[in-house]
C-alpha cells in the first residue's frame, strides 16, 4: 500500500522521492515516467529505459530520444575541474557542452558520457566505457576510451544468429517488450535447463 502512495506523490507529484528511491526501489519504468515529468531534461522522449541509478549532472543540458536504454550510467555536461583550477589561478571557469543521446540508443552499465558528445541513432556504448568523442550512428563502442567495436548491422546479425540457436526462440516472438510476466517463469526455466543441462 505505502508502495502506491510513494510512487503516486513521487512520479504524479515529484514528491518524497528520495524516501520512495530508498524503501521502494523504483524499477526502470517507474523511474523513468518520474523524470519524464519531473527530471528537467532538455528532451526526454518516448519508450526509454532508464536505471534509477543513472546520474545525469544537468539535465537541461541533456536531450535523450525515443527508444534509449540507460543502465546506471553517468552523463555529464560539464568539467567539475574548471572549479578548481580556477581557484587555483584565480579566475574564473566555465566549461559546458550539452550531451544528446539519439533514438536507439543503449548505453551499458557504469558507462561514463563526457560533455558535448553525441550518441547514435542506433549505437550502443558496452558496460564500463569512458565516451570522450561522438559516436556515429550504427556503430558499437566499447571501452576507455571508447571504441569501435563493430557496427549495428553486424551486431545486429550476431544478436539474430544468437536468438536462432536458442530452444526458446518462440517464446521471445512472443513476448510483449523487453519483460513479460507472463512467459519470464517458463523462459527462466529453459534458460536453466539449457546452460546448466547437468543439474
Amino acid at each position: 500500500m505505502y508502495n502506491k502512495l510513494l510512487r503516486h506523490l513521487a512520479v504524479e507529484r515529484g514528491k518524497m522521492v528520495r524516501l520512495w528511491k530508498r524503501l521502494c526501489r523504483p524499477s526502470a519504468e517507474d523511474w523513468t515516467a518520474y523524470l519524464k515529468r519531473h527530471g528537467g531534461f532538455h528532451r526526454l522522449g518516448d519508450n526509454c529505459f532508464i536505471m534509477p541509478d543513472s546520474v545525469f549532472t544537468d539535465p537541461y543540458l541533456t536531450s535523450i530520444g525515443n527508444n534509449v536504454w540507460i543502465v546506471g550510467a553517468w552523463v555529464a555536461c560539464h568539467d567539475g575541474s574548471a572549479v578548481m583550477a580556477g581557484n587555483a589561478l584565480g579566475k574564473k571557469f566555465d566549461t559546458v557542452a550539452p550531451v544528446i543521446l539519439h533514438n536507439d540508443v543503449f548505453i551499458g552499465r557504469g558507462a561514463i558520457i563526457l560533455p558535448g558528445v553525441s550518441i547514435g541513432p542506433r549505437a550502443i556504448v558496452g558496460a564500463g566505457a569512458v565516451v570522450g568523442k561522438d559516436v556515429p550512428p550504427d556503430t558499437i563502442v566499447a571501452g576507455n576510451p571508447a571504441r569501435k567495436v563493430r557496427g549495428f548491422a553486424e551486431h545486429a546479425a550476431k544478436l539474430s544468429a544468437r536468438t536462432e540457436g536458442y530452444p526458446w526462440k518462440l517464446l521471445i516472438e512472443s513476448r510483449e517488450g523487453g519483460y513479460d510476466p507472463m512467459i519470464e517463469p517458463e523462459l527462466r526455466h529453459m534458460r536453466v535447463a539449457y546452460f546448466f543441462p547437468e543439474d
